[in-house]
């Protein structure tokens, strides 16, 4: 088995941690590895960084489909959606702005020019103010839908 399929096999029985931590379960499953190979691997399978309860990153997959909700590691990451007629502002709990705005890359939406993320904030740039709130209410849905939106 490939490095990129044991640590999908990892993620998907709900076992996370940093890359370090990974290294170390691979080992264990007597996998010899690296830092560096674990990174690329995860970014091979589209794991994501986020947060556990206590502030520290881990890895994850990634819902594999709309409507799929991981429960505990997604919920709530977004906090609140707002816009003042011109710009899109989403605020995170810290430190999983870009998870969130990687799903909104994801989703392609076509209202949407761009987004930046921070550490908790990202702006969206619509594509046509005058569609801003159609565009919101899309991006809110979606949120909902795949599970990190519960407001």
């Amino acid at each position: 088995m490939t490095i990129s399929t044991e640590l999908n096999s990892l993620l998907s029985q709900g076992i996370s941690g940093n890359q370090a931590q990974l290294v170390q379960a691979l080992g264990e499953k007597g996998i010899r590895t690296t830092q560096s190979s674990v990174s690329r691997a995860l970014k091979k399978i589209n794991a994501i960084k986020g947060q556990d309860e206590k502030g520290n990153a881990v890895y994850a997959l990634a819902p594999a489909e709309i409507g799929l909700k991981d429960t505990g590691f997604f919920d709530s990451l977004v906090n609140k959606i707002a816009d003042n007629g011109y710009q899109i502002v989403i605020q995170t709990r810290p430190g999983t702005a870009n998870t969130v705005a990687k799903f909104i890359d994801d989703h392609r939406f076509d209202q949407v020019l761009g987004s930046v993320a921070g550490d908790d904030t990202i702006i969206i740039v619509p594509a046509n103010v005058v569609t801003i709130g159609q565009t919101v209410r899309e991006i809110t849905a979606y949120m909902k839908q795949i599970g990190i939106f519960a407001a």
